[in-house]
C-alpha cells in the first residue's frame, strides 16, 4: 500500500500544478542575483485562465522596500528602462516577464539575498492578485 501511494505522489504533484479554470497563475518565477543592497530584477510567466483580459499594474513584496513593473526598450540605439508599465494579458492567455523585456524591479531588499534564497512577490491585476515564491539565481 505504501509503495502504491509513493508511486502516485508525482502524479498528484503534477495535478496540483495545473491551472484550474478561472485562475491567475504565476510560474517559473526567479530573481537575478545582484550585489548586496542593490536593485534586483524578477522574471516570471503569468497565465490568465479567466475569460476576460487582465491589466497588471502593481506588485508588492514583504522582502523588498519597493517593487515596480519596468520594460527594457531600445530607443535611438540606446537601451532604456521604462518604469510604471502595465502588463496586458489576454483572456485565457499568458505573458512572459524576461530579460530584455518586461520585468519586475526589486528595490531595497530587506535582507541579504543570494543564489538559492527565495522571496515572495504578489502581482496585482485589477481586483485580482496572485503570489509566487521567486528563487534567486546566479547571473
Amino acid at each position: 500500500m505504501r509503495a502504491a501511494l509513493l508511486a502516485l505522489l508525482p502524479l498528484l504533484a503534477l495535478a496540483a500544478c495545473r491551472q484550474a479554470p478561472g485562475e491567475l497563475l504565476l510560474s517559473d518565477a526567479w530573481i537575478r542575483e545582484a550585489p548586496a543592497d542593490g536593485p534586483m530584477a524578477g522574471y516570471l510567466r503569468i497565465d490568465n485562465g479567466l475569460p476576460e483580459a487582465l491589466r497588471c499594474d502593481k506588485a508588492s513584496s514583504p522582502d523588498f522596500g519597493a517593487v515596480e513593473i519596468h520594460r527594457s526598450a531600445l530607443e535611438n540605439g540606446m537601451a532604456r528602462m521604462l518604469r510604471d508599465q502595465v502588463i496586458e494579458i489576454p483572456a485565457r492567455g499568458q505573458a512572459l516577464l524576461q530579460p530584455g523585456d518586461y520585468h519586475l524591479m526589486l528595490f531595497r531588499p530587506l535582507r541579504p539575498l543570494k543564489a538559492g534564497d527565495s522571496a515572495s512577490i504578489t502581482l496585482l491585476c485589477g481586483s485580482r492578485h496572485a503570489s509566487a515564491e521567486f528563487t534567486v539565481r546566479a547571473p
